[in-house]
Formats: C-alpha cells, sequence, structure tokens
C-alpha cells in the first residue's frame, strides 16, 4: 500500500514556551464593568448607529448591516396603516412626525387609507397625533365622505366623539362687535354692517348698486372694427340708433337662410287668411252643388212633358 509522504512539518513547542497575548492579564468582570460604565459616563452625546454595508467577497454582493436607525419610506408608512400596523406606523412617526399629514399620488392621506382600510386602531392613533381631517383627494373625497359611503358605524362615532372633543376644548370665541367699526352704507339704505369688505362684495350690495345702470350694447363686432370706428368718427352713438335723431335701427339686420321657392317680395300667409280661403272654396262648392241639382231638375220637368 502507497503511503503519502508529506513534507510539511510543524516544530512542536516546549510546555514553557507561551504566546505573548496569553501572558497578558486577565480582567474579572467587576473590572470590564466598571472600566465600561467609566467609558459611557465621559460620552456626553451619542452619536447613533448609521446603517451600513459590508461587502460579501464570495458573492460579490452586499448586505444590509443590523442597526437601531428608522429610514423613512412612504410605501412602508402606507402599507403600515393599510396592514393595521401600529407599532410600525409608531415607530415612523416617532422618528418623523412631519410626516403625519403626507398624501400619495391620488391626494389620499393616512386618515383616508386607514378609513378605507377599516383600520380602526390607526385612526385612533392618527387622531391623537393631531392629523388633518378636512384633506379632500382629486375626486374630492375625505375620510368623512369614505366612512358614509362604506357605511362603517364604528369609524362614524370615533370621528364624531373627536370632532366634539375639538370643540370642547376649544370654545369658539365670539368677535366683539364695536359699534364705531360698524360700516354704514349709503346704497343699501343707509343699513349698518359689520364687515365692510364682505359687504361690499355681498349679492345684496351688488343688486342695489346695479339698479338704474343700463346694460352697454354689444354689438359681436370688436370695437377695433374699420367700419365700427367709421361710424363713431362720423358722430354716430355707439348707445343710440341709426340717423340724426338716433330713432333708426340699432343693430344690423339679421342675415337669415332663405328655404321655400317664394319671391323676395311675397308675403306669408296668416292663419286667418288660410281660413277665409278654405271658407270661401267650401261656400263656392256647395253653390256649385246647388246650381247643378237645380239644372238636372230643370231638365227632367222638361223632359217629361213630351211623354
Amino acid at each position: 500500500m502507497n503511503r503519502k509522504l508529506y513534507t510539511h512539518f510543524v516544530r512542536p513547542t516546549s510546555p514553557t514556551q507561551r504566546a505573548p497575548a496569553l501572558q497578558q492579564s486577565i480582567l474579572s468582570g467587576t473590572e470590564a464593568k466598571k472600566l465600561y460604565l467609566e467609558e459611557v459616563k465621559e460620552v456626553k452625546y451619542p452619536v447613533p448607529a448609521k446603517e451600513t454595508y459590508r461587502s460579501d467577497k464570495k458573492r460579490g454582493t452586499k448586505r444590509k448591516a443590523c442597526t437601531n436607525e428608522v429610514q423613512y419610506c412612504e410605501r412602508e408608512l402606507f402599507l403600515s396603516v393599510q396592514n393595521n400596523d401600529v407599532v410600525k406606523l409608531i415607530q415612523i412617526l416617532d422618528a418623523f412626525p412631519d410626516k403625519i399629514n403626507v398624501c400619495d399620488s391620488f391626494g389620499w392621506s393616512l386618515l383616508m387609507i386607514a378609513c378605507q382600510a377599516n383600520a380602526v386602531e390607526i385612526v385612533k392613533e392618527l387622531l391623537k397625533r393631531g392629523i388633518d381631517i378636512s384633506v379632500r383627494d382629486t375626486a374630492g373625497n375625505s375620510a368623512r365622505s369614505l366612512v358614509i359611503k362604506n357605511r362603517n358605524f364604528t369609524l362614524a362615532d370615533i370621528l364624531l366623539s373627536h370632532k366634539s372633543d375639538e370643540e370642547t376644548k376649544e370654545p369658539r370665541k365670539m368677535p366683539t362687535i364695536n359699534s364705531v367699526d360698524q360700516y354704514i352704507c349709503d346704497i343699501c339704505n343707509n343699513k349698518k354692517f359689520l364687515n365692510k369688505q364682505q359687504h361690499l362684495s355681498s349679492t345684496l350690495h351688488n343688486i342695489n348698486a346695479s339698479k338704474g345702470r343700463k346694460i352697454p350694447t354689444n354689438y359681436v363686432i370688436p370695437e377695433s372694427n374699420k367700419g365700427y370706428q367709421i361710424m363713431l368718427r362720423g358722430g354716430w352713438d355707439k348707445e343710440a340708433g341709426l340717423g340724426p335723431d338716433g330713432s333708426g335701427k340699432k343693430y344690423p339686420i339679421k342675415a337669415t337662410k332663405k328655404i321655400d321657392k317664394t319671391g323676395l317680395g311675397h308675403k306669408k300667409k296668416t292663419i286667418e287668411t288660410i281660413l277665409n280661403e278654405e271658407h270661401e272654396k267650401a261656400k263656392c262648392k256647395n253653390l256649385n252643388a246647388r246650381n247643378d241639382h237645380k239644372n238636372r231638375l230643370l231638365e227632367i220637368n222638361f223632359r217629361r212633358q213630351f211623354y
């Protein structure tokens, strides 16, 4: 049997020889704990752990090292709300509290997504953090309208109770009315109003102010038209008709398409004329029938005289 010859040998060490690392003194558990506490006390502002990547030489890829820092991702935030993952949502919002009113590409807020997914715990957490309820999407839907469409009475009670709590916490302050700051409008029969700008932009004031005003005449053609400018230079008043006294036609003759085959001077028959013509035709027909009958009787009598 052939034996394999080994050419590499390691010389044996004597038992007295030891590695230099083993010759050092070893710390006990209490000493190590004391040293660790002294080092921690000296650090005033601890640096948070960052995400690091270590390369895998064998596979040629990078693997994410385990760290405690929370990274913000909109997709993870929306999925946590949709899946009713309260723990994940609290972690993200604690790290990024300004992202509570974020919306997706369709304008849906976190509260709207939670109401559509029937995530009761997520809705309570978002309301506790003070999310904006009045947000609407591109179609005009809000969280309340989605709850009403889905007929979710549980979420409806939660939203209504949150609204009542806000009203009790922040009661409305009635504005103090000062008689000196009141605005008196001459156009509206000298009535007093609290806010001047609001009254001047109101419908009531605009209606009262427009009484007696004439609506400007619109001739369809622009004022830059050459014929329009020539008439203005000739002394024509655009608010009056043609002629020196303005008694003529005000608007140009309207062009209409002629459908029938009658002449231009032909007068259209009215209903009365048509009825009269039909009456005359019927009258003539009856008269002709009587005359024919009378002539026939005369002929019969004449013929009887010869028999």
